[in-house]
């Protein structure tokens, strides 16, 4: 397996870095860029957090740093090998020397996967258009942005 299937996007964002954190980790936004189950509450996501579909999937926390890096792994029953557990969703934060908040979104590496190229491509649809989703919910919530100025 010589080449990588990980799908990288990174958006800058004019908003403060604990409030792209709250789109990443509040259920209320979640639903907006990213699916959860139905039984799912309205408790963020922690250190602890898991999110299962039943027969489907299951994202298990891993990383947990706050206003710095989320990363859940990824579990697939369909994969049929419970040992795969270094393919998930990572959500990098930084702020750059002009005050934005980037956020870099890494999803992967599917190379390990008989069909991971199919994963890979739907990955990077969901990546684009989350990475948008989440920009547009953090810079739209009427919080001062990098200049103090309210959007």
């Amino acid at each position: 397996m010589s080449k990588s299937l990980i799908v990288k996007h990174s958006t800058r964002i004019d908003a403060p870095l604990n409030r792209v954190w709250e789109v990443l980790t509040k259920p209320q936004y979640i639903r907006q860029w990213d699916e959860l189950p139905e039984d799912f509450g309205d408790y963020e996501i922690s250190p602890a957090t898991i999110i299962e579909w039943p027969g489907y999937s299951k994202l298990s926390v891993v990383e947990f740093e706050l206003n710095k890096k989320l990363r859940y792994s990824l579990y697939v029953p369909a994969w049929n090998d419970e040992s795969i557990t270094n393919i998930g969703y990572t959500y990098t934060l930084s702020v750059d020397d002009n005050g934005y908040t980037w956020l870099t979104v890494e999803i992967g590496d599917f190379a390990i996967l008989n069909e991971g190229d199919k994963y890979y491509d739907e990955s990077f649809t969901f990546g684009q258009t989350a990475s948008q989703k989440i920009k547009e919910l953090a810079e739209s919530h009427g919080l001062p942005d990098h200049t103090g100025a309210v959007l």
